[in-house]
């Protein structure tokens, strides 16, 4: 035991102190933390999908975004603000098509949702062996090795991170009103339509800057497997996203750490750390649940 803490305390210590490790570190943490805060409301209204489909989505942005990149040639500040950019506006398409859709009965959300998916995984597929000098950079992202994040990444990740909170923290009452009850919520002159555009709004924003920074896989996993286990806890509705927003950062922190240490895949780790919370909170919950009656 006191062999496995000695040497849990070196990696962290060689991690922290190497540069190009912390970035990545700190934006997993920052990540996780706010997608399972985002992830709650993604799971409660049962629209998991969604991270799905934004995932591949900004991950076909990202992809055109390199494409482009080599194309015209072009390089300097443009080859990092490109890719996350071109990620967001991917996103955010789904995103439009998705609130049109909930305008508009006879058009399914999970028909959009499930188009939004597949169409942009098969892009992908499909463009990358057509352009093979930016074949390692977009594998990279769509494979989740975060093994180095750019500083571009990580300030967005972080201020986009603070802005999501600070929203949360001013609107919570109308954010969760909107999301359980909308029909109740319209009748009583509650914006549900435009709570609901912030939302996905930030949904689509913070998995476009995830999926480019850590790959599809640990985004989608911490968007939802958090949110899954907290849900499943016998606790205040604030205390859910709460638990889900600090086990989605405990989970970037501790898959990354875990990956670092025994050369694991780093997106894969995080996500099977995020299934293994999951697990542990569901069991929690049910047994807690059993003992109280």
């Amino acid at each position: 035991m006191i062999e496995f803490v000695i040497q849990t305390w070196t990696i962290l210590v060689e991690i922290l102190t190497e540069p190009w490790s912390r970035e990545a570190i700190l934006t997993s943490t920052v990540a996780g933390l706010c997608l399972g805060l985002l992830g709650v409301y993604v799971v409660s209204r049962r629209m998991v999908f969604i991270s799905a489909a934004l995932t591949q989505s900004a991950a076909l942005g990202v992809a055109l975004a390199f494409i482009a990149l080599g194309f015209f040639g072009w390089t300097g500040v443009v080859m990092d603000i490109l890719p996350p950019v071109g990620g967001i506006v991917l996103s955010f398409v789904v995103v439009a098509a998705l609130l049109y859709a909930e305008e508009i009965p006879r058009l399914s959300r999970d028909a959009v949702l499930g188009i939004g998916f597949i169409v942009p995984m098969a892009l992908v597929f499909l463009l990358l062996p057509m352009f093979p000098h930016e074949l390692h950079e977009v594998e990279a992202v769509i494979n989740g090795v975060a093994v180095m994040v750019e500083p571009v990444d990580m300030y967005a990740i972080a201020a986009v991170t603070l802005l999501v909170v600070a929203v949360q923290v001013y609107g919570f009452r109308g954010f969760v009103f909107a999301s359980l009850d909308p029909l109740v919520a319209r009748s009583q002159g509650v914006p549900v339509r435009a709570i609901n555009g912030v939302l996905f709004g930030a949904v689509a924003l913070m998995t476009a800057l995830a999926t480019r920074a850590l790959g599809p896989l640990p985004t989608f996993g911490l968007t939802v497997l958090p949110a899954i286990g907290a849900l499943g806890l016998n606790v205040g509705l604030k205390w859910v996203f709460v638990l889900s927003a600090v086990g989605g950062a405990g989970c970037g922190f501790v898959g990354y750490v875990l990956a670092y240490g025994v050369d694991w895949s780093v997106g894969a780790t995080q996500t099977l750390v995020a299934a293994a919370l999951a697990i542990l909170l569901r069991l929690a919950g049910a047994i807690h649940r059993r003992v109280i009656r």
